[in-house]
């Protein structure tokens, strides 16, 4: 028992401080500590959402968002990775680069969403393109660092063989880097999602950020909750399975960081 228990002691963990939150949560609104119409309950949310899957309301509102994520996504991983790899095998590309990718990165992409929309239009295209442009920095630099600090070791051994450039470069450091990008890739879909809600929050017919906007607009607190819970649970089960991915990229690794 003891045994199993620190070998899931994270999962476990987890799961009693989110149970711990939910049983605060429903006492705080069944002793009167909070009025119900401004946080519903856990019981209410979990009634609603099952009204909500049985109707296929939460399947359609899921694969639109998923959808727009991962057009977005895709979009970064080709633009961000194939840039970043560029940059660090030209000192000239990346100094070419970098002022638009930091401005990317430092200006809150929403602000443009009334120029998305008169370029492209409502709908998805325009939240494609802000999922894109959010996810774009982290793939960018990631795969930038990860090349520029490819294992030293491998590189002198590689040279030793007579090794070109051009072979360090796509035979040791590109592949040496792919752990880091995985790192990229989780932080780009927290970006990603963050702008997909955010651009469906404002134009959008479908989607979890339409259905928090839809439902907030009617004050129905407890479908509200049903999509803000559904975000979440998206977003967690993403990341995770991409830290699953980045362990298993990085297991190939020795010495003594490891």
């Amino acid at each position: 028992m003891t045994r199993m228990f620190a070998h899931h002691q994270a999962l476990i963990s987890g799961c009693i401080s989110f149970a711990v939150i939910l049983l605060g949560w429903q006492l705080a609104v069944d002793l009167g500590l909070v009025q119900v119409f401004f946080t519903s309950t856990p019981v209410r949310v979990a009634v609603a959402f099952w009204q909500e899957f049985r109707s296929g309301e939460i399947a359609a509102n899921v694969g639109v968002s998923l959808y727009e994520l991962f057009c977005g996504l895709a979009l970064a991983c080709v633009a961000g990775i194939g840039l970043g790899a560029l940059a660090s095998w030209s000192r000239t590309i990346e100094h070419v680069l970098e002022p638009f990718i930091w401005f990317t990165y430092a200006c809150p992409i929403i602000a443009f969403y009334p120029l998305f929309i008169a370029w492209l239009g409502l709908g998805a295209p325009t939240i494609i393109a802000i999922a894109f442009l959010s996810a774009l920095t982290p793939l960018y630099a990631n795969t930038l660092s990860g090349i520029k600090t490819a294992d030293q070791e491998l590189m002198r051994a590689a040279r030793s063989f007579g090794a070109r450039r051009r072979d360090l470069f796509l035979k040791v450091a590109l592949p040496g880097s792919v752990p880091i990008v995985v790192a990229g890739l989780r932080l780009a879909v927290g970006r990603g999602l963050t702008g997909v809600i955010a651009g469906e929050l404002f134009g959008a017919a479908a989607g979890l950020g339409y259905s928090i906007a839809f439902y907030g607009q009617k004050l129905k607190t407890t479908e509200m909750m049903v999509s803000l819970v559904l975000v979440v649970i998206v977003g967690v089960i993403l990341t995770q399975l991409l830290s699953l991915c980045e362990a298993a990229t990085d297991s190939w690794r020795t010495g003594p960081g490891r």
